[in-house]
């Protein structure tokens, strides 16, 4: 049996990862052509070989076309698809005029089209993410500004805020330091192990900040709007401390397997159902405490017409899905692989993980009656405040600074210069109105 080896593509260094790669497959081929019997015919033939690429090509009659699949190299082949390579009718294999070289084409080996699909989807979740970390970061100044926010529902809220926060960072290193570098891939560096370890850890830390969310909603609901510090330090142990322990776990076997730690854990593994695993429980678990807290507010609006009754529980339950995560429960529900709804499909995963944050972040805060509240006073007091020390400049007034005992704001009197009208309290003037 003759073997031979073609010289293209020309020989380089390669990083370690995908030279461990080209050697397995030029050995299974090597191994394949051992086995196999010579082809049986008495004229000339094209000889079995191994390329560059580790393409293992059979043993081929004059006039035709070898056929065989794609080398299984990431980022670069196919598997899937096939390669074609032709035995000249003299019986040697096509070489190439230009540079005089053996040629086969691997044209269709090269899936450009996945990879142009899976960059896009990556660019839409940086784009989402970006978006997310904006209202997020600008939710959380006003939570952290006004002491009339701070009660320990506004920290769940707080603390939900800064998983997303966390998490949207921790992805978009991941994907533009990483996902998008196929060297950084191939090289597999510690670091991007630890990125992808870090991006696990805030995943979970969001999932169970929903989770407390839920539980901080039922809790209050069934013990008669009650809650405690020993409710808010449990939320701060299961949102901040248990993923710590499942990453741990799931980075520690992860590592330990050699096969297993490539390729910056860019593909989905069966380990990861050790962080996945707390989180579909805590989304089950919402469901309950979703259909708790709409049957506790079911019973106290029974008082009120039907209508409206229906209206604020609906409004309610919708309210609560992208709080509690309940969304994700949708995502097992996809669209057969090649079907055309594929891609919506994962355009719609894309954006409503990224955006998640924002859709929380406008419902919560930038829509909260409260919140609008506050803003809204501190805006009259601003305007007010201008406008008072515009008219006492030009009248050449008295002005006198206290501190509200109630919003530890500054209140401002004037007066004016001929002491006809009583003094005006700024700060309580929007309520006068």
């Amino acid at each position: 049996m003759k073997m031979q080896n073609t010289s293209e593509p020309k020989v380089r260094v390669y990083p370690s990862r995908l030279q461990v790669i080209f050697d397995k497959i030029k050995y299974d081929c090597e191994v394949k052509m051992l086995k196999t019997p010579n082809l049986s015919t008495d004229g000339p033939f094209c000889h079995r070989m191994v390329d560059g690429y580790g393409g293992c090509w059979p043993d081929t009659l004059p006039g035709k076309y070898a056929k065989i699949r794609c080398p299984d190299i990431p980022l670069l082949f196919n598997n899937k698809a096939f390669a074609y390579r032709e035995c000249t009718k003299n019986g040697t294999w096509f070489v190439n005029s230009t540079n005089n070289k053996r040629w086969a084409n691997y044209t269709e080996c090269r899936h450009t089209d996945e990879i142009a699909d899976d960059t896009k989807y990556i660019y839409i979740f940086i784009g989402g993410f970006s978006l997310s970390l904006v209202m997020l970061i600008v939710s959380l100044c006003i939570f952290f500004r006004f002491r009339q926010l701070r009660c320990d529902r506004i920290t769940i809220h707080k603390n939900l805020f800064l998983s997303y926060v966390f998490t949207g960072i921790s992805w978009i290193l991941y994907y533009v330091l990483a996902a998008l570098n196929g060297d950084v891939i191939v090289s597999n560096p510690i670091w991007c192990q630890a990125l992808h370890i870090l991006c696990q850890y805030f995943m979970v830390c969001n999932f169970l900040w929903m989770f407390c969310e839920g539980l901080y909603l039922n809790t209050i609901m069934v013990y008669a709007f009650s809650s405690g510090k020993i409710l808010i330090f449990s939320c701060y142990a299961i949102g901040w401390g248990l993923p710590v322990i499942f990453t741990t776990v799931y980075a520690g076997i992860r590592i330990s397997d050699q096969q297993a730690s490539v390729d910056c854990w860019l593909d989905e593994s069966s380990l990861q159902w050790i962080v996945y695993g707390p989180i579909v429980l805590s989304i089950g678990i919402n469901v309950l405490f979703l259909i708790n807290i709409v049957r506790l507010l079911i019973t106290k609006l029974r008082q009120m017409p039907e209508a409206d009754q229906t209206r604020k529980a609906t409004r309610a339950t919708l309210i609560l899905v992208p709080l509690l995560g309940l969304q994700y429960l949708l995502f097992p529900i996809r669209p057969e692989a090649g079907s055309d709804l594929e891609d919506v499909y994962h355009i719609a995963v894309a954006l409503l993980v990224s955006l998640q944050g924002a859709f929380v972040s406008l419902m919560y805060c930038f829509c909260n009656s409260e919140v609008i509240q506050v803003l809204r006073r501190r805006w009259n007091q601003h305007k007010l405040m201008h406008r008072s020390s515009m008219r006492t400049s030009a009248n050449h007034g008295t002005t006198y600074t206290t501190m509200d005992p109630v919003t530890q704001t500054n209140t401002t009197y004037c007066s004016t210069t001929d002491h006809k009208d009583p003094p005006i309290e700024l700060a309580n003037i929007d309520e006068k109105k």
